[in-house]
């Protein structure tokens, strides 16, 4: 009898408490990759110019670079679209929602002012509340595309210089894309700027969206930071080089090496001191 219980506990332990701990283990995973993909994840938002000046050639092609590149895009991402003038098109933040914004960009139509200022605006409110209510942790990167001017706020383009930077003292990234020849106010103030003139570049300049430093930059070494470069590397030690008014490099002495020294020989007069006080003591 107790043979037969035993094989029956471990029965049910077998069939019954086994696959539970598995289901435990599952679930654990997939939460643990839930949050994984909350903090590593990026929430776009896209600011789309869709008033009158971009009419004909130019919505054409910002339509198709926008839908080729969303439809290229990774998963485990937030999408929010905020065209400038067709709210009944805004997307508001949707995880993996890339189809969602493409179906807006199809449906958008030309026409309205360029009230860039009062969208970014919309754009932080949006960023705040998904931060508060969904999580803080995702990288936010707002893309802004315009072929003009702001027309709305009285400050002009000024005004979007400080938008700009309002949103980036936030901890939010701008990508700012100047088409067909307008939109250069934006360069120096977005995190990024690139300028697009046919929906070639336009595609280019959105798959450098992701980019921490865009591709295009040239970095140059001034002839101060060559000079500085070459003192540094003839540099002897325990000196540091300096640079007088009429640029004659010299060594000067750090210090440090003075205070090495001394700690030395302070630390063999400490040692002598603790002898002579042994051999005093072993003497009485």
């Amino acid at each position: 009898m107790k043979n037969q219980l035993s094989l029956l506990v471990f029965f049910l332990s077998a069939n019954f408490l086994a696959p539970s701990y598995s289901f435990g283990q599952v679930s654990e995973f997939a939460e643990l990759e839930a949050e994984y993909a909350s903090q590593t994840g990026t929430a776009y938002t896209i600011v789309f110019d869709d008033s009158g000046s971009m009419e004909g050639q130019k919505i054409r092609e910002a339509k198709q670079a926008f839908a080729w590149w969303l439809e290229k895009a990774g998963p485990n991402n937030a999408w929010c679209f905020l065209p400038l003038n067709r709210r009944y098109l805004d997307v508001e933040f949707v995880k993996n929602g890339e189809a969602q914004v493409i179906r807006a960009v199809k449906n958008l139509e030309v026409g309205g002012i360029t009230p860039i200022v009062d969208t970014l605006a919309l754009a932080y409110e949006k960023i705040k509340t998904r931060r508060e209510t969904v999580t803080p942790y995702e990288r936010h990167l707002v893309i802004i595309l315009t072929d003009g001017a702001e027309t709305k706020d009285p400050g002009g383009n000024p005004a979007v210089c400080r938008s700009i930077l309002g949103l980036r003292d936030k901890g939010i990234e701008v990508f700012g894309i100047g088409f067909h020849g307008e939109g250069s106010y934006l360069d120096g103030f977005a995190s990024h700027y690139v300028a697009a003139n046919n929906r070639e570049e336009l595609q280019r300049s959105l798959s450098q969206v992701d980019a921490e430093v865009p591709l295009n930059i040239e970095f140059r070494i001034s002839a101060e930071e060559k000079k500085a470069m070459a003192l540094l590397a003839s540099m002897p030690a325990g000196k540091t080089p300096q640079i007088n008014p009429d640029g004659v490099s010299y060594f000067e002495d750090d210090g440090e090496t003075d205070a090495m020294g001394f700690i030395f020989v302070v630390l063999v007069f400490v040692a002598i001191g603790a002898v002579a006080l042994v051999l005093v003591a072993k003497k009485s």
